[in-house]
């Protein structure tokens, strides 16, 4: 495996923040009519019975939209899956209870919301082969929210371990 310089912590929080910012200006924006106004009869039901578009109480039956990929819902989703690295931290640190330190990683996510690519910075001040191999393999299995732009996105994330 080759090494890849990762970014500090204040860099790749700015990788972040500037990741952010172009999935928002790419995001389409929701604009609302300034003078939409309710139907005037309390059925919600539009006046052609049926057809057209639908009325604002259809609206509210409809299935929430799934987040988009950003800085935000990535950390979320990887917060979600911190047991599968404490998990594997469990095991290396029961091999060497000394283990402890930060894991410099990148995360691909492709179109689909799935992990095309998990790299490891081999000069992370925690490098552990079998920890590593465990992570990774964890990894390849998390669904992320697929990127807004249908674009692989890739993302940086440091896993902070020690003994706790």
């Amino acid at each position: 495996m080759s090494t890849t310089n990762f970014p500090s912590a204040p860099s790749w929080r700015r990788a972040l923040l500037g990741a952010a910012i172009l999935a928002l200006a790419l995001a389409p924006g929701c604009k609302k009519d300034a003078d939409s106004t309710p139907p005037d009869d309390e059925s919600g039901l539009d006046d052609d019975a049926g057809g057209g578009e639908p009325d604002a109480a259809d609206a509210d039956d409809a299935e929430p939209t799934e987040a988009a990929l950003d800085p935000s819902t990535f950390e979320e989703t990887v917060n979600d899956n911190m047991d599968d690295v404490g998990e594997c931290f469990g095991t290396a640190n029961a091999a060497n209870p000394e283990l402890k330190g930060t894991i410099d990683t990148m995360f691909t996510v492709g179109p689909d919301g799935k992990v095309s690519e998990f790299k490891v910075n081999e000069s992370s001040s925690l490098n552990d082969e079998g920890l590593n191999a465990c992570i990774t393999e964890k990894v390849k299995g998390w669904q992320f929210p697929k990127p807004a732009s249908g674009e692989p996105t890739t993302l940086p994330f440091p896993f902070n371990l020690e003994p706790g």
